[in-house]
């Protein structure tokens, strides 16, 4: 099963579910996170079969 690791953390996800579904059930918001797969952008709506390395954004101004 793939894992998004974030921070010091990793989150599950389940077979058939889009990196987006695994965060939000995870409570964290999924549009706060650039999403990586082997070094390379992934969007939140596809279904990993790697892990993925999950990138805080921070904006503002």
């Amino acid at each position: 099963m793939p894992r998004i690791a974030v921070q010091d953390s990793y989150v599950d996800v389940p077979e058939g579910s889009t990196i987006e579904d695994a965060m939000r059930a995870s409570g964290r918001t999924p549009d706060s996170y650039i999403y990586l797969a082997d070094g390379r952008p992934v969007p939140m709506d596809s279904r990993p079969d790697v892990d993925v390395r999950a990138l805080r954004v921070a904006s503002g101004g």
